[in-house]
């Protein structure tokens, strides 16, 4: 029963650990998020700037290049948070039914520790009593 036990409190200790992780990830994935956000405002303020002249479109061209180029990398970031999130998200999932599992084995054992000592307990009542029906049987 003991290495039950132990089981349990591992299987909450990971539980705790995915826990955080899963957090982790979906802080990332916020992260991520809001910085494509403010790409996608930024390249559109610029954009807005732009008032058509030579001299500004040299500028804005490179600049709109670097922003795709950024949206290219955060997408990408994205895919591995989002993969990441999955992941921790299913071992959670995993932990949470192998703790059931384990409470559950673990009720039966003491289900099953709890009846032997009454059944142990019933014969010692039964003992007793046949041994006082005997002493009575004796006397008469």
């Amino acid at each position: 029963m003991k290495t039950l036990e132990t089981l349990v409190k591992r299987v909450k200790a990971d539980i705790d650990a995915l826990s955080i992780e899963v957090g982790r990830a979906v802080s990332a994935r916020n992260d991520i998020l809001a910085e494509k956000a403010s790409c996608a405002a930024s390249t559109e303020v610029e954009s807005t700037q732009f008032d058509g002249s030579p001299l500004s479109a040299l500028g804005l061209a490179p600049y709109l290049e670097r922003q795709k180029a950024r949206q290219a990398e955060l997408d990408e970031a994205l895919s591995y948070a989002e993969r990441a999130h999955e992941e921790c998200t299913k071992a959670l999932s995993e932990a949470y039914a192998e703790l059931k599992k384990l409470e559950y084995l673990l009720a039966q054992q003491k289900l099953k520790a709890a009846k032997a000592a009454e059944q142990a307990e019933q014969a010692g009542f039964d003992e007793r009593s046949s041994q006082m029906h005997a002493r009575k049987s004796s006397l008469r």
